[in-house]
């Protein structure tokens, strides 16, 4: 599950690959008001139990009866909700840059704050300049201009998200305040990643993500910022990947 304001290319394909090299099948979906899901009529509103909701009727069109659950961000979020109101269909929750919604753990940095409160424009070639811009920002040690650039240029060529649609999202991920007693019931083997670099969600999240939800285990990934970086690919499958073994016992 992708983040606010990004699509399902969030996962490129090098890293699906890579994951399902490990003994897994991958599956990546655009969340509501994002890339080529339905945007929504303006004054429409949503929360992430109902984003949690999508997720179930995706494994059902499937007929995938419980998967491994992993989101980053605002993907994160939605995992958390689909691991807590939705155990059945989860065979364990990989949380990934994200939080309680508590806000005082995980707060953004001031600069990273400003640039989220910009607007990405809705013209192709401003909007993948602006996400470029924003990204050096939260990147990770491993970011590299042309590898970023070209990834938000497909971003902007596959679809441009609405501003009205990153507002949806965004109240989806913030009005409903602190999430902590719905995660303290969270019964799956649950793994948290998060990275020392990440200033959009700054390590704080994760940490308290670990230690609200029962028995989680904490990864914290040296270097590794809000992003997918390449060059962060090789520690994020093997955690991932030794995860999703444990939980299924074949390791």
């Amino acid at each position: 599950m992708h983040g606010l304001g990004s699509q399902l290319l969030l996962w490129e394909e090098g890293f699906c690959e890579g994951l399902a090299a490990t003994g897994f099948r991958v599956v990546r979906y655009d969340q509501r008001d994002s890339g080529r899901s339905t945007i929504l009529e303006e004054g429409t509103s949503y929360t992430l139990s109902d984003m949690a909701l999508d997720a179930v009727g995706l494994l059902d069109y499937l007929e995938f009866a419980d998967v491994h659950v992993v989101g980053l961000s605002l993907g994160g979020m939605t995992a958390q909700v689909l691991a807590a109101e939705h155990p059945q269909r989860c065979r364990s929750l990989v949380s990934m840059a994200s939080h309680t919604g508590d806000r005082r753990f995980g707060r953004a940095t001031d600069q990273a704050r400003d640039a989220m409160g910009v607007a990405v424009p809705e013209d192709p070639v401003l909007a993948a300049k602006k996400n470029l811009a924003d990204r050096r920002i939260w990147a990770s040690v491993w970011h590299d201009d042309d590898h970023a650039g070209s990834v938000f240029a497909a971003y902007a060529e596959r679809s441009v998200q609405p501003h009205h649609a990153w507002r949806r999202q965004a109240r989806a991920a913030y009005d409903g305040g602190s999430r902590e007693d719905l995660l303290a019931t969270i019964r799956i083997p649950t793994l948290v990643l998060h990275g020392t670099s990440d200033t959009l969600i700054t390590p704080s999240g994760g940490e308290r993500t670990a230690a609200v939800i029962p028995e989680a285990d904490l990864v914290l990934v040296n270097g590794w910022g809000h992003d997918l970086a390449p060059g962060a690919w090789p520690y994020l499958i093997d955690a991932i990947s030794t995860h999703c073994h444990r939980a299924d016992g074949t390791i």
